[in-house]
């Protein structure tokens, strides 16, 4: 599974609905998955696995076939939290904002792999970053699309329907009709940068979750921690710790212990799970530190 040489994977709960907007943009559903290596019957179960390449063509094909350039940003912008599956309740199932995108940045790689989902400080706001990773996947609109939206929906499921981020970011370039992008975020969005971001307060984080429930979420982490095996892979473990680094650097540098907290471990702990997976905490801060250096570039 974590094989650089295998197809990255995601979930089928992130494709739940996309025949019904299919044939809502009078499309044809038949020509469009028979384009892909995805079937009908795969998306019967949530927790089917899709090859990531394969989901990414599939909306790229019905955003072509329809002529709806903007067939992932509706299908996202419409996108319940619930419906994508054990990730989605492990956030709408959170105590708070805070735990919610907390939850979601530990166990993503259990919903998608070879993507990185994390949090970046900066000033008194905070952004959310998502990109895919595998370099072998090239069409990526529809997916960035699709999914900021889907993320827009957790904000809004705590803050309210009416709520805006401070700014939108993608790192496709700008498509035919902007406008209506900033009319479903309600927020200037901008094109061409250096990953997919959303921009929000920090005061936002401490909003309740309006379904919050410890018995739910105790059901769906067991689920993504049998699949994310957070801890059994150095690079997801390693991106981690890198995304916390950026979340807390401030003015100064978050200490070893600071970070352990973070996980729930003490120095000790913490400290050989470094050793385990042959990484060093000073490289992971230097790192972040160049990740937030090219986000500060980039502005």
């Amino acid at each position: 599974m974590n094989n650089i040489n295998a197809s990255s994977k995601v979930l089928a709960s992130a494709a739940s609905g996309i025949v019904p907007l299919i044939i809502d943009n009078q499309g044809d559903a038949d020509a469009i998955f028979g384009r892909t290596g995805i079937h009908f019957k795969d998306l019967d179960n949530p927790t089917n696995e899709l090859d990531l390449g394969e989901f990414c063509r599939l909306f790229s094909e019905a955003a072509n076939q329809t002529g709806n350039e903007n067939f992932g940003l509706h299908f996202g912008s419409d996108f319940e939290p619930r419906r994508l599956g054990a990730i989605g309740y492990a956030a709408i199932s959170s105590p708070t904002l805070a735990a919610a995108l907390r939850n979601m940045e530990t166990y993503f790689p259990a919903h998608q792999e070879q993507s990185s989902f994390g949090l970046i400080r900066d000033s008194d706001m905070l952004w959310l970053s998502y990109q895919i990773n595998d370099p072998r996947i090239d069409s990526r609109r529809q997916d960035a699309e699709l999914s900021m939206g889907m993320f827009l929906n957790i904000f809004r499921h705590a803050l309210g329907s009416n709520w805006s981020p401070l700014e939108i970011r993608f790192e496709h370039n700008r498509p035919t009709n902007p406008k209506e992008h900033e009319r479903i975020f309600g927020a200037p969005v901008l094109f061409g940068r250096r990953t997919n971001a959303l921009a929000f307060r920090r005061s936002d984080l401490d909003a309740r979750m309006p379904d919050a429930d410890p018995y739910l979420f105790s059901i769906v982490e067991a689920f993504l921690q049998s699949r994310c095996q957070l801890h059994a892979n150095p690079e997801n473990f390693a991106a981690t710790v890198r995304n916390q680094i950026k979340l807390n650097l401030s003015t100064t540098v978050p200490t070893i212990a600071e970070i352990a907290h973070l996980f729930d471990l003490s120095d000790t702990e913490f400290q050989q799970e470094l050793n385990t997976h042959r990484l060093s905490f000073k490289v992971l801060l230097r790192a972040a530190r160049e990740e937030l250096s090219l986000h500060y570039i980039d502005d």
